[in-house]
């Protein structure tokens, strides 16, 4: 039988040359790169911290199969395509994030006006604070901040694309990182400069270790498939990979671990399961545990639910740079008790989320996010923990960090280091210890256009659609605001006549869409235009009421 795949490794050092080299070429049935600045983040933690990140399944290509598939670099590649060995069925995804962060490539990052840059927070890394410790750039600033040692080396941010310089060039980056610190010593005029000087020294040192033992001992697997195989068996093998996998469910794992302690954590997700069916999502149960796990440890990626156990314990680096182990949660009373907190938390949260005078999502498929639900909830724990004369400013600021979440599409990748992050930045900023969030920043200096929000479900299409119900956008027949269960998402220009004239994506745009109720929208104005249907509703009801009705939609005179 022809030996049609050969299982096989590549060291990560290995893996970056042949990045740069553009060994792999990506076929053209393969999808865009689709992640975001967070997912690459999340890659890279894993990478650091020794983690599996799966196989490459890769086809040796010959220049029939490099043609047939018309294969193209990885997106940013900017050297000679001349030596393409591998075409990538799956993994472009992964691969296109170790090419961006490691090989720096001078382009936007895809669907962002600005070119990005990652980066290590070595004194967090070595600290213990994972979450916290890999970050991303996009200011102007960012470029120079890769090329100034010195703001590196004072701030402890080690640029990942030094990798890309080879093993010499980056054990010599630490070198001069702790030589740096090692100088400060005899500089300080306290005991506490000296005390952090010298951690950092030596910090430098154990991340040059193992950075050394990083790029040289990380192995990523990949399958070879032999460049002889059928063409079409390929495509089909591509099929099968991409159209199976069942996700590992984290609620399920910790309720057999604590099943032993006799706990059955199944049986209150089935009691408090009613009251949050308003959310539309399977995994509303990893969800709480999210809430807990943020409220009590500020993070809530799977590896840290399970901190959650009773009696595990974690282990913490304090500021003498000593680890120490450290209870959660001391018992079964101490988990139900943060159990009940969180459902609590969350139920409140749905409340607002769904309020017309609130959030403004009064059905759960008009929610921006089903995924910003746990930091949204824990930051509703934080804020009634806090003195109630505080509490007025707390949620004001809150609700400007949802918002800029919600038009920056922040919680459309990955999102738990993003709650994390965003959890421990809302609440410094609700006690005066830190500035505005970076989200909202961010969310200011970007430009909208709506007219690309086709799609109900994303974020944007959702929020605007929100705002509309915020606003008070009354039914244009009755008068009244729809309710919760009584709202359809109406084209104010008929979608049948949008088709007619080949408008076929610009006619779902949310600039032409509005709530209404089901029977005004389906029943009364059905396919009619708005001149014909408008005139019909001037002659009832006089031409001030309609203008003042349409006014509730965002429609002004002008555009009436």
């Amino acid at each position: 039988m022809k030996d049609a795949q050969k299982p096989d490794h590549v060291s990560l050092g290995t893996l970056i040359s042949w990045l740069e080299q553009g060994r792999y070429v990506i076929p053209d049935f393969q999808r865009d790169f689709e992640w975001k600045p967070g997912d690459v983040r999340d890659l890279l933690r894993s990478i650091f911290l020794d983690y599996y990140i799966g196989s490459l399944l890769l086809w040796r290509g010959k220049d029939d199969n490099f043609d047939a598939l018309a294969c193209e670099p990885i997106y940013g590649f900017y050297g000679r395509s001349n030596q393409k060995q591998y075409i990538v069925l799956d993994g472009q995804q992964r691969l296109t994030a170790l090419y961006y962060s490691f090989l720096a490539p001078d382009e936007p990052f895809p669907d962002r006006a600005n070119r990005y840059y990652f980066f290590v927070h070595v004194d967090k890394f070595m600290d213990g604070q994972i979450d916290d410790a890999f970050i991303y750039m996009w200011t102007k600033n960012a470029k120079k901040i890769i090329e100034d040692y010195d703001y590196q080396f004072r701030n402890n941010l080690f640029p990942l694309s030094i990798i890309r310089l080879g093993l010499w060039e980056t054990v010599n980056w630490t070198k001069e990182y702790e030589k740096y610190w090692q100088d400060k010593i005899d500089k300080c005029s306290s005991d506490i400069e000296i005390k952090t000087a010298k951690l950092r020294a030596k910090d430098a040192q154990d991340f040059g270790k193992h950075l050394e033992e990083l790029i040289q001992g990380y192995q990523i697997s990949y399958i070879e498939l032999d460049q002889d195989i059928d063409l079409s068996k390929v495509c089909d093998i591509f099929t099968q990979v991409n159209s199976k996998g069942v996700r590992l469910d984290a609620f399920d794992l910790i309720n057999a671990m604590l099943k032993p302690k006799g706990l059955q954590l199944k049986h209150m997700w089935r009691e408090v399961a009613p009251k949050l069916e308003f959310i539309d999502s399977d995994r509303m149960n990893v969800y709480l545990l999210q809430v807990m796990s943020i409220i009590r440890q500020t993070y809530c990626s799977p590896k840290y639910l399970y901190y959650l156990l009773p009696g595990k314990s974690k282990k913490v680096r304090d500021a003498s740079g000593s680890f120490k182990n450290e209870i959660l949660v001391s018992d079964i009373a101490e988990f139900e008790a943060l159990w009940k907190e969180s459902v609590k938390a969350v139920e409140k949260s749905i409340k607002l989320l769904k309020d017309p005078r609130g959030f403004g999502a009064v059905s759960s498929k008009y929610l921006p996010y089903i995924s910003i639900l746990p930091v949204f909830s824990a930051l509703q724990h934080y804020v009634a923990s806090i003195d109630p004369v505080q509490q007025l400013e707390a949620r004001d600021k809150i609700m400007r960090w949802y918002w800029a979440s919600v038009f920056t599409s922040r919680y459309s990748g990955s999102v738990m280091s993003t709650a994390a992050r965003d959890y421990t930045e809302v609440c410094h900023w609700i006690d005066g210890k830190g500035n505005e969030p970076s989200v909202i920043m961010e969310c200011k200096s970007q430009s909208l256009d709506l007219s690309r929000e086709r799609k109900r479900g994303t974020s944007i299409y959702n929020g605007i659609f929100n705002l509309l119900v915020i606003q008070g956008a009354k039914d244009w027949i009755t008068g009244e605001a729809p309710q919760y269960g009584d709202l359809d998402d109406h084209h104010i220009l008929p979608k049948r006549w949008g088709q007619e004239y080949g408008l076929t994506g610009e006619i779902d745009t949310i600039l032409n869409r509005t709530p209404l109720t089901p029977h005004t929208n389906r029943s009364i104005i059905r396919d009619s235009l708005p001149n014909e249907y408008l005139h019909r509703l001037i002659d009832k009801s006089g031409d001030k009421l309609v203008r003042d009705t349409l006014k509730s939609h965002l429609i002004t005179d002008k555009a009436f």
